[in-house]
């Protein structure tokens, strides 16, 4: 494994090095200089270009499931090496910051890394997002600086839990949102700064979720829902689509807010 990770990194970091320094060296007279302004640029589409390709063996590994956190296990072991390529990129900010600002180097990237949606959507080089083949993200999705997608999330068993995550088309994750594994995020709903949205949630379309609420894991929330700052939405509950409620409302576990009674309606600016 060691040596493996240790080709991988030595491949992703110098190939592109060994390209720009032999076209520099390899030019002269005015071509040289040439040669000088564009191997930055050049310099990171390799970089690119080489871990994507790299990672390429390893996408079978990307898997919704349950597995082993130990190299040993063939699943977990290829998602390493998958993660080796992927954040050496996603570390190397000012080759990510150029990768996601030019549209044919995202494209060519996220391709090549296994994402397989369409590619009209914004993320940020602060936007923690990992198994890219798990992502879907509708048509005009923006996420948030310091957003964290968790497509994989260590458990206190020694296991690891990997599920895909989707946000519908037009739909807006907001500043340090997280979200976790299997989340899904209907057509043109919000999730407000600050919020943690729980395993295998699911949001309806049109929905405000305002900030630093909670919703807990496999709860309900459905279309044109609003609900408040502060709210916290218990293990399993379920809102109902068209449901209103204000600030620092609880819902309890396994409960659904039309049969407790607690739906108010609110006036939106």
């Amino acid at each position: 494994m060691s040596v493996t990770c240790t080709f991988l990194l030595t491949s992703i970091y110098g190939m592109p090095a060994a390209a720009v320094f032999t076209l520099v060296h390899g030019t002269a007279g005015g071509w040289k200089l040439l040669a000088v302004i564009v191997s930055p640029l050049l310099y990171s589409v390799l970089f690119a270009v080489t871990a994507g390709v790299l990672s390429l063996p390893f996408h079978k590994a990307i898997v919704r499931g349950k597995f082993p956190r130990d190299v040993r296990h063939p699943v977990y072991r290829g998602r390493r090496l998958y993660g080796v390529c992927w954040t050496a990129l996603f570390y190397f900010k000012p080759v990510y910051f150029l990768v996601l600002t030019l549209p044919w180097l995202k494209w060519m990237t996220f391709r090549l890394f296994g994402y397989k949606g369409q590619m009209d959507f914004t993320v940020y080089p602060d936007t923690w997002i990992r198994d890219l083949p798990l992502l879907d993200f509708g048509k005009g999705v923006y996420v948030a600086n310091r957003a964290t997608l968790g497509t994989n999330m260590p458990l206190k068993n020694g296991r690891i839990l990997v599920d895909g995550i989707r946000i519908g088309e037009g739909a807006l994750i907001s500043h340090l949102t997280m979200l976790a594994a299997g989340v899904q995020i209907g057509k043109g709903s919000e999730i407000g700064p600050g919020c943690a949205v729980g395993v295998r949630v699911k949001v309806g379309n049109h929905t405000t979720v305002l900030g630093t609420s909670q919703l807990n894991h496999a709860s309900k929330i459905g279309d044109n829902v609003y609900l408040g700052a502060n709210c916290y939405v218990g293990f399993g509950a379920e809102v109902p689509s068209g449901t209103k409620l204000g600030g620092y409302k609880s819902i309890p576990d396994r409960s659904s807010e039309r049969r407790n009674g607690n739906q108010e309606t609110l006036e939106e600016d």
